[in-house]
């Protein structure tokens, strides 16, 4: 089947995230297993710099979703791309990575009866008709729920879970003293290392109120690592509570592993963000670090109360507080759920399983009977 399939695959968001995160790992694992694709994505963002030179990649300057030049110009382009893959003798796949865009891109492939799978990453509800849609894949059960209240058929659902190359993340020998010396921290400090797009909905105004909740000789460093438009507010909120020094904003980093690999604990508390599986989290688990987090979306899956990490109710500053506290003087514990982070993501989310695991879903939606429509 890798000989005669060529996968099409779009993602439209020009922003690197935890998404195109995965598209990438996706793409370079087909690639490694010879499965032949297309990347099609936006001029200038970060995931086509990344995969250039990698994978067969064709950019548009999406300017939004009612771009209607820019979508002619796609389906021109497809169409062709398909003519010239079948009188090679391929069969022609469209895999959707991205909500944004999706709609149009499905309309556009179904019109040109090729066969697609659409990548639903969010625990949030399916807001186009899935009619133009063969198969489902998501990162989460929560995600999943969400395209079956849809009335698209849970036969052809396949949960695949958010994966990365959890050796690249685990620590080596002395790792911690080193990034700490590297990162200007105390050898004795206690350290909590967040990072994701600075955005609404992603809880870090409650990471810092908790943080101004405990006692000044409580108080833990905070490394936080991403971008986004909140990020002045949360600044501005961070002096308000008078906790500025305690609080390091880093900014993207292309290389997270310094930060997790100096820290003590990991939080991540979503308030309304309909996170699927967050490769943060999955990240920090990969590092040994116990993690904080709220039960939101698909959340619970990966961060097992009591077993993996905490969780705590999003929106409760308080709560998050007493949970930070109870890690920072409770070394054992936090080295259990470390332990067990660890060993949970290696088993369940390391990228060596996702590539065949894909494979098999692209096999049916050409040979099983689930998918005739």
């Amino acid at each position: 089947m890798s000989e005669e399939l060529v996968v099409v695959h779009t993602e439209w968001g020009r922003h690197w995230s935890g998404g195109t995160q995965q598209v990438a790992l996706l793409l370079e694992g087909l690639a490694q297993r010879g499965v032949k694709g297309c990347l099609v994505c936006q001029e200038d963002s970060m995931l086509a710099e990344r995969m250039q030179g990698k994978v067969a990649l064709k950019t548009f300057n999406l300017r939004g979703e009612h771009d209607l030049f820019t979508w002619r110009k796609f389906a021109q382009w497809l169409k062709v791309f398909k003519e010239r893959q079948e009188s090679l003798g391929h069969k022609l796949l469209v895999h959707v990575h991205s909500r944004k865009g999706a709609l149009p891109t499905l309309l556009i492939a179904k019109r040109l009866k090729l066969k697609t799978v659409l990548h639903w990453r969010v625990a949030a509800p399916v807001r186009f008709p899935l009619k133009f849609v063969d198969a489902v894949l998501t990162d989460a059960d929560a995600a999943a729920q969400q395209v079956v209240r849809r009335g698209f058929p849970p036969e052809r659902v396949t949960v695949l879970r958010c994966s990365i190359d959890t050796r690249f993340f685990e620590p080596f020998d002395g790792a911690r003293t080193q990034m700490r010396n590297h990162l200007g921290l105390k050898e004795d400090g206690f350290i909590i290392a967040g990072m994701g797009r600075l955005v609404k909905g992603k809880g870090y105004e409650v990471l810092l109120k908790s943080l101004a909740e405990l006692a000044p000789s409580d108080r833990p460093t905070l490394l936080l690592a991403g971008d986004g438009g909140e990020r002045q507010k949360l600044e501005d909120l961070a002096t308000g509570l008078g906790i500025a020094q305690q609080v390091k904003f880093l900014g993207f980093q292309s290389d997270v592993r310094p930060i997790l690999w100096a820290s003590d604990i990991f939080v991540h508390v979503p308030t309304t963000f309909p996170e699927g599986t967050p490769n943060a989290i999955l990240e920090a688990m990969a590092a040994g670090l116990p993690v904080i987090a709220t039960p939101v979306g698909g959340i619970p899956e990966v961060v097992r109360d009591g077993e993996t990490g905490l969780l705590v109710p999003p929106n409760d500053h308080k709560a998050l507080a007493e949970a930070i506290l109870k890690l920072r003087q409770d070394e054992a514990l936090r080295v259990e759920l470390g332990k067990q982070a660890q060993k949970w993501v290696r088993e369940h989310h390391d990228v060596r399983q996702l590539p065949e695991r894909v494979i098999q879903v692209y096999t049916g939606v050409f040979t099983s009977p689930l998918y005739a429509l």
